[in-house]
């Protein structure tokens, strides 16, 4: 039967017994631990040690994050340490991530903050008993500073760290099993997004097939970015049509869902309904597919410049691409 697969991070040496401990722990619950001490993760031949970690992370359910008084040993051609690109590799796989902090290092991280605008001291010059590194407690701010799955809880032993993580767990379960309609509405969205995706290369192939003047072959390039966006899928799973052309039009989010969309804040996380319209999303989905919007809206506008196409002249072409 499978088990969730559990990414222990942290540096090691110092940290050892702790994620002894921790695995035990883990194996107790019937779930399985990864550790880089212990061959839980393929090393391949054919890549480094530290990038062999990093792949092993988006394979992993959930990351469990042990910042220590120990730095660690950076990661190879940069200024950062492989925990900490193991951290951003869960994020990038926008897994769940449990981030625990020795108290006394969340001591020192408090002295530091509070006289990094001492221009009496130089915070870099201090000494601080837990942390061998100011670098640490750059890695608590990058924590913290994002806007979901940010929290930090201080530990001082095995025991506090073992009873957080079970109450985090036992929380995770109760959700999962009180929303036994996720999995449904997982699946139709998943359904959906395979069906746009196929609609849209149809589309495309039919296009590139079609004459290839500079006009085609811009739109062609437009779909192929409308693919890499996130928010362009929620669209497409709300059936709101989309094209080139509304994207170049509509500015904002806003402006190119007209009232079908609206954020509901009792949704946590990045979250998004399929019932509507409107349509109801967390405040954090809204945020990101706000941005994403914006991001996405610059690219295409992007291309046509690069292809010195005026935007006008595309906007008013007889024989622009299909809504789908």
């Amino acid at each position: 039967m499978p088990a969730p697969r559990i990414f222990i991070s942290s540096t090691c040496y110092d940290l050892r017994h702790i994620r002894e401990n921790l695995k035990f722990f883990i194996r107790s619950l019937g779930f399985e631990p990864i550790l880089s001490e212990d061959g839980a993760i393929f090393y391949d031949p054919q890549l480094h040690v530290q990038e062999a970690c990093l792949t092993e992370v988006p394979s992993c359910q959930i990351l469990v994050l042990i910042i220590g008084g120990k730095y660690g040993s950076l990661y190879r051609g940069s200024e950062s340490s492989v925990t900490n690109q193991e951290y951003k590799s869960a994020v990038k796989a926008r897994i769940p991530i449990f981030a625990l902090v020795e108290r006394s290092v969340l001591d020192d991280y408090r002295v530091y903050k509070a006289n990094s605008g001492n221009r009496d001291v130089d915070p870099q010059a201090i000494r601080y008993p837990a942390a061998d590194s100011t670098k640490i407690f750059d890695f608590i701010d990058e924590v913290q500073s994002e806007v979901v799955n940010n929290a930090l809880v201080p530990f001082s032993d095995f025991e506090e760290l073992q009873s957080y993580l079970k109450q985090q767990w036992a929380a995770m379960l109760y959700r999962f099993l009180t929303t036994e309609g996720e999995a449904r509405r997982t699946a139709d969205i998943l359904e959906a997004l395979g069906k746009a995706n196929e609609r849209i290369e149809f589309l495309t192939r039919r296009i590139v097939e079609s004459v290839g003047d500079d006009l085609t072959k811009a739109t062609v390039k437009l779909y192929d970015i409308l693919l890499q966006f996130g928010v362009t899928h929620d669209f497409q799973m709300w059936r709101i049509p989309i094209s080139p052309q509304k994207f170049l039009v509509n500015k904002t989010i806003d402006e190119f869902c007209s009232g079908q969309i609206e954020v509901d804040e009792t949704l946590e996380g990045l979250t998004l309904t399929g019932g509507g319209p409107p349509y109801k999303m967390s405040k954090d989905q809204y945020k990101r597919d706000a941005e994403e919007y914006k991001t996405l809206r610059n690219e295409l506008v992007s291309v046509l410049r690069h292809d010195k196409i005026p935007l006008s002249r595309y906007l008013s072409s007889t024989e622009g691409p299909p809504t789908v």
